[in-house]
């Protein structure tokens, strides 16, 4: 049993760095710097709402990925440890706040690509509706398969 971990972490291994040098070695990304006409957004005379004014700050990104990294560790702790009312009410909550967290990812990371290449936000929206029902058809399959 424990050789079997063992090689799917090796092998796991291989794959992310495998990801990662294909990444580094791949398009020069870090040379890439949006222009105007891709940023989809209102000439600079216009006001940005403090929603947007705070997107665009990456520092903002990384406390709020740090935020939810520890809320979420704080949550695998306490359904690990601690008395059983504890334990699975916190394997609930660290359950929810994952999935809610991984669908908002994907569905605004859709909604803010499409706005950004230049679509309208109505069409954004609709692109992020059809991901968030093609994942509920998905979520559907797998428990009637289950």
């Amino acid at each position: 049993m424990a050789t079997t971990y063992l090689a799917s972490t090796a092998l796991m291994g291989v794959l992310v760095m495998a990801v990662v040098a294909w990444m580094v070695r791949g398009r020069g990304w870090y040379q890439y710097s949006p222009g105007a006409s891709t940023s989809g957004r209102s000439p600079a005379g216009d006001r940005e709402s403090r929603f947007e004014t705070y997107a665009d700050q990456p520092m903002v990104w990384v406390a709020a990925f740090g935020v939810l990294v520890v809320g979420l560790l704080i949550g695998v702790v306490a359904s690990i440890s601690g008395p059983v009312e504890t334990q699975s009410i916190a394997g609930l909550a660290v359950a929810v706040v994952g999935g809610a967290g991984l669908c908002g990812y994907l569905l605004f990371g859709v909604y803010l690509s499409a706005t950004r290449r230049g679509h309208p936000r109505s069409l954004a929206v609709a692109e992020s509706a059809t991901v968030a029902g093609v994942l509920f058809l998905i979520a559907i399959s797998f428990q009637l398969l289950a």
